[in-house]
């Protein structure tokens, strides 16, 4: 019996989950060689929508855990997610009764925090984010440091040019790009992207053996991106009926809740995760599973 693929899981994540890999890019980004048979890998896979799951970590034998995680969106908050993931990750390591009782200090790997951003927003190809830029108020009572790196494409990209992998996966997005930007439709703009980097030595045996993953994977990624822009535009039209229903309580509860319920039922043919379709709508889990029954969809 074939495992079952998960298409939705990000190109990025399917592209290093795979230590050979972990070690090219953890040396481009410190300089520090590492054995492919030292990496573990201890990516935070969640059982339902709700938990925990982060895009990539792993330990180096019991010295060090590193995380890493792509964002097409930029996000400021990414030094607290790390501090939930790496605090997920210990818990899992360590026995609580041992470290609520043990009477000598307990060792725990060290951890370091990367984040790889390809929006469309203009950053800097490297900076650092910190915990205490969130604080209420300045204290120096606990830090987290993230290492942010731009991988858009560019010539003058030093992590890119150091890591053969992430200039191929950074180009490989910037060929789908271009071709959306030139008319395409998405679907012969990824055909055409896996095609380019296939025949230019971009990770030709990558794109060769996994074409179909990859196109599933990289054509949900888009189709997201596109439908929560339509939930965010039904949440502007969502905010222009309040105002109009302002006058009469009971009618703009039951308009607020007819326009969510258009958007959850908007998002799930579409096949979004329940869980941004939840968060986005403001609807109970039972809901949307109505909404979908009513509609005949899967869920």
């Amino acid at each position: 019996m074939k495992p079952k693929r998960t298409y939705k899981d990000s190109l990025f994540r399917h592209i290093f989950n795979d230590k050979r890999r972990l070690a090219s890019l953890y040396e481009s980004l410190t300089g520090r060689k590492v054995a492919p048979r030292d990496i573990a890998i201890t990516t935070l896979r969640g059982v339902f929508f709700n938990d925990i799951k982060n895009d990539i970590s792993f330990r180096i034998g019991d010295r060090d855990i590193i995380l890493m995680e792509h964002q097409s969106s930029w996000n400021p908050n990414m030094p607290l997610r790390m501090l939930w993931y790496v605090a997920k990750l210990y818990s899992r390591q360590l026995d609580s009764q041992e470290v609520v009782y043990r009477s000598r200090l307990i060792p725990i790997p060290a951890p370091e925090f990367y984040v790889f951003y390809n929006g469309n927003q203009d950053e800097p190809d490297y900076q650092k984010l910190r915990l205490s830029d969130a604080f209420a108020h300045a204290a120096n009572t606990l830090e987290l440091t993230v290492d942010c790196y731009n991988i858009n494409y560019s010539t003058k990209n030093k992590l890119l040019d150091s890591c053969y992998e992430l200039r191929c996966y950074s180009i490989f997005v910037q060929k789908v790009r271009e071709g959306i930007q030139n008319g395409l439709e998405l679907r012969t703009a990824i055909r055409q992207a896996i095609t380019y980097c296939k025949t230019h030595d971009l990770m030709g045996d990558y794109f060769q053996k996994n074409e179909s993953e990859v196109f599933d994977m990289v054509n949900f990624k888009w189709d997201q991106k596109r439908a929560l822009e339509v939930a965010k535009e039904d949440g502007v039209a969502i905010g222009e009926a309040r105002g109009e229903a302002r006058g009469e309580a009971r009618g703009k509860l039951l308009g607020e809740r007819n326009a969510m319920m258009k958007v959850a039922l908007s998002l799930l043919k579409k096949g979004l995760p329940v869980g941004v379709i939840t968060e986005s709508t403001n609807l109970s889990l039972e809901e949307v599973r109505k909404i979908a029954k009513d509609n005949g969809l899967a869920f």
